[in-house]
């Protein structure tokens, strides 16, 4: 759910760039089956092993494939070099990180992996992951950064963005240096936005603002790879190595930051959301279909989500689906509304992460703090309720807690390392 000149979104999902973050909060700005990861249980793969012109078999983009997925879903996210197959309305992103930091994460993330983890994965990513279990990280550059692993290792982001533009994966005998002019030429016209690791929050703000979106707060960070090496002398030994394997990434992710600055870093700091509310959120809003319930007007989750404060969908594709608020206190709900009119706001929460933070909500319309009561429903915990009077043809509706919270015991498997408050699955509103 867009305006404006996009209708769909196409996340370049980079290795180890702070695109599972992304991918998450993405998901949410579409029906809950018409994301990416949804359609993917079709069982179709947008890269298959294929033979080639002297019948090789090569791992390869499937084209027919690649431009059918953008009519499976609206937001696509994805690590195959799909660009060149998204129709005009996407809009296109995607995040470079700094090269060095990127490839220690790289290392440290095939170390993390268990060997179920990659039953399924080509033999050289296997290899690597075994290797990284035991191999210093140098020992490990020096065996696999020219060889299975050279896709990953050897400045990986050039290569990605270079496969993005042909629309298919790079010989990875090929080497960096002799693509670098075509991934700098890549960045400067493929993409709507380049987006920065190292400035997550603002690249998101720079996406909001272009496509017009709430302005970007906290989001729940997935995906992390938290081992850290225990002596630097290991990082010391393989800084030639490491300078080596990233030195066109260097230039590449030099100039991503040149550009940033250049054409979103001042939109990014400056939206806010006065101007969201000024020049997007009725006609953004005005595309909301809810359904009728007890005579509310009723907002499913598992619809195109408008606001801020919350996590990733929790079942999603299924009835019991459900979103939690958090990591950040206050979650900001927008849904269209008659203008001028007394009416109840609505939201049917199933729970909390700790029966405290019933007592701690705060609620706020439309900036002005507003009294609320609980009202009763089967299979709810509360239905928060709040009668206020709607002036414009959308309400912002804004509910804070004290704190949110993780749950269940570290190490045990009844532990959710997210920051959570409570547990909604709708939200609308019913005339007074």
């Amino acid at each position: 759910m867009l305006t404006g000149l996009y209708r769909r979104i196409f996340h370049y999902h980079m290795k180890k760039c702070g695109g599972s973050t992304f991918n998450h909060w993405l998901d949410t700005l579409t029906f809950d089956e018409r994301t990416h990861a949804l359609a993917g249980c079709k069982g179709y793969s947008v890269v298959d092993f294929r033979p080639d012109s002297v019948g090789t078999m090569q791992e390869m983009v499937i084209p027919s494939l690649a431009k059918a997925v953008f009519h499976w879903s609206d937001v696509v996210h994805s690590h195959g070099p799909l660009r060149m197959y998204a129709p005009d309305d996407t809009f296109c992103l995607t995040m470079l990180r700094d090269p060095v930091q990127r490839l220690i994460s790289q290392f440290l993330d095939f170390r993390r992996l268990r060997s179920i983890d990659i039953v399924n994965s080509p033999a050289a990513v296997q290899e690597c992951v075994e290797d990284s279990r035991h191999l210093p990280l140098r020992d490990f550059l020096e065996k696999h950064g020219q060889r299975g692993g050279r896709r990953y290792l050897d400045n990986y982001m050039t290569r990605a963005l270079v496969a993005g533009r042909i629309g298919n994966l790079i010989d990875d005998t090929i080497d960096a240096d002799r693509l670098c002019e075509a991934a700098l030429l890549s960045l400067e016209k493929d993409y709507d936005l380049v987006g920065l690791t190292e400035h997550l929050d603002l690249s998101r703000n720079a996406m909001c603002s272009m496509v017009g979106l709430p302005p970007a707060r906290q989001i729940p960070t997935i995906n992390i790879t938290r081992s850290v090496f225990q002596n630097d002398k290991e990082l010391r030994g393989a800084r030639d190595i490491l300078k080596s394997l990233t030195r066109v990434d260097r230039v590449v992710y030099d100039r991503a930051r040149q550009l940033f600055d250049r054409r979103h870093r001042l939109a990014a700091q400056s939206y806010e959301i006065d101007m969201f509310e000024s020049h997007h959120a009725a006609r953004l809003l005005a595309e909301a279909r809810g359904s009728v319930s007890d005579g509310a007007t009723r907002y499913s989750v598992r619809a195109p989500i408008v606001g801020s404060g919350y996590h990733g969908r929790d079942g999603g594709g299924m009835a019991s689906c459900a979103v939690w608020t958090g990591p950040d206190t206050r979650t900001t709900l927008y849904m269209p509304t008659p203008a001028n009119m007394p009416l109840s706001l609505i939201v049917w929460i199933r729970g909390y992460v700790d029966a405290r933070q019933r007592d701690q909500l705060r609620v706020r319309v439309d900036g002005r703090s507003v009294p609320h009561y609980f009202g009763v429903a089967d299979d709810y915990a509360d239905v928060l309720t709040v009668d206020t009077y709607s002036t414009r043809d959308f309400i912002r509706l804004e509910i804070d807690l004290d704190e949110t919270l993780e749950s269940g015991d570290p190490g045990t498997e009844f532990h959710d390392a997210r920051e959570r408050g409570f547990a909604f699955d709708s939200y609308g509103w019913r005339p007074l």
